[in-house]
């Protein structure tokens, strides 16, 4: 029980830290500086706790499909950028502005997606070829 919690708590620290730096990485593609990492730390981490809670409202609200879907999708779009609008700032303490925070948010989607997608194809044969390994003895 104890070794399934620090699994657990691992692996939150090593996404929260990867999507720190993805949020890193956006606002340099877009703003033009490079956040500090504990700002972009807990941007990441109030970023899905409050897109969970909204995700799950709306699920119950409007019940589980595509409507609530992609409801959900537009407001933690918005989301997303209002918080990172509010909690990254500029090196001279400004904010980036809401329609700055926007690009940065769909950088980060983008980043976040081909990542996904490199990961989902390199344990996906790792995990096949396992497979095939073992039907074959």
């Amino acid at each position: 029980m104890v070794t399934a919690i620090l699994y657990v708590l691992v692996m939150l620290a090593v996404a929260f830290g990867v999507g720190a730096l993805i949020i890193m990485l956006a606002t340099r593609i877009v703003a033009g500086f490079t956040p500090k990492f504990l700002m972009a730390l807990v941007a990441a981490i109030v970023e899905t706790i409050a897109a969970g809670i909204v995700s799950y409202v709306l699920n119950m609200v409007l019940g589980a499909g595509g409507l609530s879907s992609l409801v959900s999708l537009v407001i933690v779009f918005v989301l997303y950028a209002a918080i990172l609008n509010a909690l990254v700032k500029r090196p001279d303490g400004a904010q980036m502005g809401f329609g700055k925070a926007c690009l940065v948010t769909l950088v980060q989607i983008i980043i976040e997606i081909v990542l996904s997608v490199i990961l989902f194809f390199v344990f996906g044969s790792v995990l096949i070829g396992m497979l095939g390994t073992m039907s074959m003895h």
